[in-house]
């Protein structure tokens, strides 16, 4: 392996990372400011792109998958990742027709290698509909809610700034991608955006409307934890519920989330109204669902309590639905798969073969090739060493707390028992306070410690404002 493919495998290895670290405490990394936040945006071969009047010099290159002369045309396809994912979970390998056998699975989907011969969903449709290719990547440690409006308020920026007139939106959505378009058309639907008047088809790929149960596992775990009437054991359920807000929000999908226009809840027996009500199916668009299976027999237990082992059928094919959608499911097909498969990009082409027929037209080639305003996603070293030790910083303090918990809890039982007995209760309780003092000093310095590392970190680098916190500012 020469130098540059050890330097593009470092890059993808710590994009990967990135990815996944954002899924797992994103929602932190935008309230601590912490530059290793992925901001949302449209991605070419890893560069984050500019969405103003350079779009097309940015897109434009010579390959086989895409001539120049056609680019961009009236026709859009979004394609969403899921949770920890990045947008090349949508890559099949070169020869994946050739060697898929049965489920049409795609080793290491998240393989961020740069390849001439990339192939995914995206640009298939594109070859054979002329529909130009978008993938998004984002904070999947953020609420539903908020990268929903974020993804709605992107849509807009892109049909302004797109050369062309667009005239067909396709949005295409992975697991918790599925979500984000829901999301997204309810935002765009109660704030009359004009992108959604041009919404056409929608899939939801392994999508969790009405929740996973792993992310149900996990809050049953914190809530037994948490009753355990022992502190230095009841304290673990506030680690386990330091997962994101976005891994949580799949514990019940789009159901638990407030209808805005009642101060309560909606109604928690009520699935239809639940799933209606908190996340729109934009009643003008067509709506495309398909979902997964572990095992190949339909009738296998295994199926019916784990699904395609991330999400059941049932919540991939939620109960509200519109009358005139189309479902399809992949027995044997697992949750990953999903979104790099032969099989399930077949039945996609054969919706798309029934897609009303929009007359076809491409915007003019860029004139210069190197205005284009691009920026790739690469943190500098300055910003990594930050984001790095802000995190370890973080972790450091979580740990000095919990040990200091545990260290308080265990050494109370004693001394309470000390002072029920008289004889030692009036040596007991001097006893107790000093030892409390000592403890309280020694981990007040230790914390202190980790303030100077967060500190220390913001001098590396300063902090640039999140996106993502617009939405917060707004409503403080």
């Amino acid at each position: 392996m020469d130098n540059k493919s050890k330097q593009v495998d470092i890059r993808n290895l710590a994009n990967l990372s990135r990815s996944i670290l954002n899924g797992i405490v994103g929602d932190y990394l935008v309230q601590a400011n912490n530059p290793l936040a992925i901001e949302m945006a449209f991605y070419h071969k890893n560069q984050a792109l500019t969405l103003d009047n350079t779009l097309v010099q940015q897109l434009t290159e010579k390959s086989e998958n895409a001539p120049t002369e056609k680019q961009l045309s009236n026709k859009v396809v979004v394609l969403i990742h899921g949770l920890t994912n990045l947008e090349t979970v949508w890559d099949l390998k070169p020869d994946i027709s050739e060697i898929e056998q049965g489920e049409g699975v795609s080793e290491n989907a998240n393989d961020t290698s740069v390849d001439n011969a990339i192939d995914n969903y995206g640009l298939r449709i594109q070859k054979a509909y002329g529909f130009s290719p978008f993938y998004l990547r984002y904070n999947t440690g953020l609420s539903i809610q908020e990268n929903g409006h974020q993804l709605s308020e992107l849509l807009s920026q892109l049909a302004s700034a797109y050369p062309i007139e667009i005239d067909e939106i396709v949005l295409m959505g992975f697991s918790m991608g599925g979500l984000l378009i829901r999301s997204a058309q309810k935002v765009a639907q109660d704030t009359k955006l004009g992108w959604i008047e041009r919404l056409s088809n929608c899939y939801y790929i392994g999508t969790p409307h009405e929740g996973s149960p792993l992310e149900k596992f996990g809050h049953l775990t914190s809530s037994i934890v948490r009753l355990i009437p022992r502190e230095y054991i009841s304290h673990w359920a506030d680690w386990i519920d330091m997962r994101s807000e976005g891994i949580q929000d799949l514990k019940h999908g789009l159901l638990h989330l407030k209808n805005p226009d009642a101060d309560t809840e909606v109604d928690q027996d009520d699935p239809y109204e639940q799933s209606v009500r908190c996340g729109s199916f934009y009643t003008h668009a067509q709506h495309h669902f398909i979902s997964g299976a572990l095992s190949r027999n339909k009738d296998s237990l295994v199926n019916k309590f784990f699904g395609d082992s991330l999400v059941r059928h049932s919540s991939a094919n939620p109960i509200s639905a519109p009358e005139d959608s189309k479902q399809a499911h992949f027995a044997g097909i697992p949750h990953i798969p999903l979104a790099h498969s032969e099989k399930v990009y077949q039945q996609i082409k054969q919706w798309f073969d029934e897609h009303d027929e929009i007359e076809l037209k491409y915007a003019e080639p860029a004139a210069d090739l190197e205005s284009g305003s691009s920026q790739p996603d690469r943190l500098s070293n300055q910003e990594i060493i930050s984001g790095t030790i802000d995190l370890l910083a973080t972790a450091y303090d979580h740990t000095v707390e919990a040990v200091e918990k545990v260290h308080h809890s265990i050494t109370k039982e004693p001394y309470t028992l000390l002072k029920k007995i008289p004889v030692v209760k009036e040596v007991s309780e001097p006893v107790s306070s000093a030892h409390k003092d000592i403890l309280d000093t020694i981990y007040f310095s230790l914390k202190e410690g980790g303030k100077l590392a967060h500190k220390g970190a913001k001098l590396i680098a300063p902090r640039k404002r999140q996106n993502s916190q617009r939405k917060k500012t707004e409503d403080e």
